[in-house]
């Protein structure tokens, strides 16, 4: 391992042109840079002019300076991880997973693994993101033109701008007065809601929209569902292919003793096994890299990509497997409280609120494409149907 260090002022400008293994950047007390890479002094080339740095490294890099620092990354060509930086952070190209730890204004261009988030002290900007999001504490706004998997967040002070998520949402607290919340999705949307939060939602959803909030008040309006929460100081605008499901953090216990959380978090259980599969798969894509590196014949370093893509394709959809199983599990977990409730009702003489219309062509559709999907059998279809008609 070579180590190099540099004395710098509290606020250098360091500009990592290139880093061909993981780089890991952490702001330190010292005003001072020091590097360390897994090699020798060939591996890495520093410049300096003034307080501007400029580095380039041949393997993996671990980077200590001032926090204050305005820092660049042109290309990772690992794994990526920023901690403890205050100042702003821009980012080109990551080929595998970036991490971002209290941190300062961040743009990220493109990443190909996965982004995990905790702490950014202003805005946070993504371009591209191929596999899963999850971030959380954002004193400024959240802007994603593209994600590739699942989108979780939370803490989000300044608003969110998502233009593209091909996977599920995971929408947290708090919904900041006066900012606007908008995605677009192609799965479900969970969002949980506080008591007290004032939110006017505008939400389509091929779905459709399922409530657990108390005294909110859903109404249809050119193909969209809105409601209102408090006086509505936030907005939340939301398109998604699948499902909405508005749920509040307090625990809701249903019949049998299943609490509506858990089935609500069994509806996104198979996104998180897809997700930690596709996490998993990105790091194995990145120590590929780092071993095919080494090997100069082009036909070995070909039939070991080939044999890759294989094992990756099978895990793939082994995580598309695991996503539908969850999917069912929570539908069987939903028709068992059902089915214990009307049980109760009858057992205890309450007769059930009937319901003021029956069941729409719409849910009966819905449920019938569950049948096809194989999400439900025909038995359970049938109590469901008999659920929504208040039988």
């Amino acid at each position: 391992m070579f180590e190099q260090t540099v004395e710098t002022s509290a606020t250098p400008h360091i500009t990592v042109t290139e880093c061909m293994g993981n780089l890991v950047v952490r702001g330190s007390e010292e005003q001072q840079i020091t590097i360390q890479v897994q090699g020798g002094a060939d591996d890495v080339v520093l410049e300096r002019e003034g307080e501007t740095f400029t580095l380039t490294t041949r393997t993996n890099c671990r980077l200590a300076c001032p926090p204050g620092v305005t820092l660049t990354v042109g290309t990772a060509r690992g794994n990526l991880k920023v901690e403890g930086v205050d100042g702003p952070v821009a980012i080109g190209t990551v080929h595998g997973n970036a991490t971002l730890r209290a941190v300062g204004p961040t743009a990220l261009e493109q990443a190909s693994g996965n982004l995990r988030v905790r702490q950014v002290m202003g805005d946070l900007r993504v371009q591209t993101l191929r596999g899963n999001a999850r971030v959380h504490q954002v004193e400024g706004s959240l802007s994603l033109s593209q994600v590739g998997g699942n989108l979780v967040t939370e803490g989000l002070q300044g608003g969110l701008a998502a233009e593209q998520v091909r996977g599920n949402v995971r929408l947290g607290p708090p919904f900041s007065p006066g900012q606007t919340y908008r995605l677009s999705a192609n799965g479900n949307l969970t969002v949980r809601l506080l008591a007290d939060a004032s939110l006017h939602l505008a939400l389509r959803a091929g779905g459709g929209v399922h409530s657990r909030i108390p005294d909110l008040a859903l109404e249809e309006a050119e193909e969209e569902t809105r409601g209102v929460l408090g006086t509505g100081e936030a907005s939340l605008e939301a398109q998604v292919g699948g499902c909405v499901y508005l749920r509040s953090p307090e625990p809701e216990r249903a019949a049998e003793g299943i609490p509506f959380d858990f089935m609500a978090d069994m509806e996104g259980m198979g996104a998180q096994i897809e997700a930690h599969i596709t996490e998993v798969m990105a790091e194995v894509a990145t120590r590929l890299d780092e071993s095919l590196s080494h090997i100069d014949d082009q036909a070995i370093r070909e039939r070991v990509e080939r044999a890759t893509e294989k094992a990756l394709r099978k895990a793939g959809q082994a995580a598309g497997q695991a996503r539908r199983k969850a999917e069912q599990e929570a539908e069987r977990a939903r028709l068992r409280a059902e089915r214990a409730e009307r049980r109760w009702q009858r057992a205890s003489g309450q007769r059930s609120r009937p319901r003021q219309e029956p069941a729409t062509s719409e849910e009966q559709l819905r449920v019938l494409r569950m049948v096809e999907e194989g999400k439900v059998t025909p038995e359970q279809a049938a109590d469901l149907l008999a659920a929504l008609e208040g039988r």
